[in-house]
């Protein structure tokens, strides 16, 4: 006869007991020279606050910064994107948000930088950067002469 099991083996991530009730932060490891990270997804997800309902909109993602001294863990990458599932939130304070959470590990990691592009909604594609690029001094885009 089997043993009888007291409920669900515990969560783990790379191996290690995880609560799933707590926040998820993101880990990192030493890298010997500085190097230019860049991590695209296609499985961001969010929902919108302005919509009622559990639809979420999608993102591709796209953050890249560089490890001077230590680099983002994928896998905990992830699941930090993965928290953001049932959250409302608009795209641009989403950008704004994963930016933040990277370049809070300052100074082991600069020049952070967001770029979102919503699945189409309404027949519209957003894309979002953060932090926003430089404009003109007229606000339009520069020509040359």
């Amino acid at each position: 006869m089997g043993a009888v099991s007291d409920g669900p083996p515990p969560v783990t991530s790379l191996g290690q007991t995880v609560d799933p009730d707590a926040p998820v932060r993101l880990e990192f490891f030493p890298v010997p020279k500085p190097v230019r990270v860049t991590f695209h997804t296609a499985e961001l997800q969010a929902l919108c606050p302005a919509v009622a309902g559990i639809q979420p909109d999608i993102y591709q993602a796209e953050i890249s910064y560089t490890a001077l001294t230590h680099a983002i863990e994928s896998k905990s990458l992830k699941l930090w994107l993965v928290a953001f599932r049932d959250r409302r939130i608009f795209a641009e304070h989403l950008a704004i948000e994963l930016h933040d959470g990277v370049a809070a590990h300052a100074p082991a990691v600069g020049d952070v930088r967001v770029r979102l592009t919503q699945n189409v909604r309404g027949g519209i594609v957003t894309v979002i950067e953060h932090p926003a690029a430089a404009s003109s001094p007229s606000g339009s885009c520069a020509t040359s002469r």
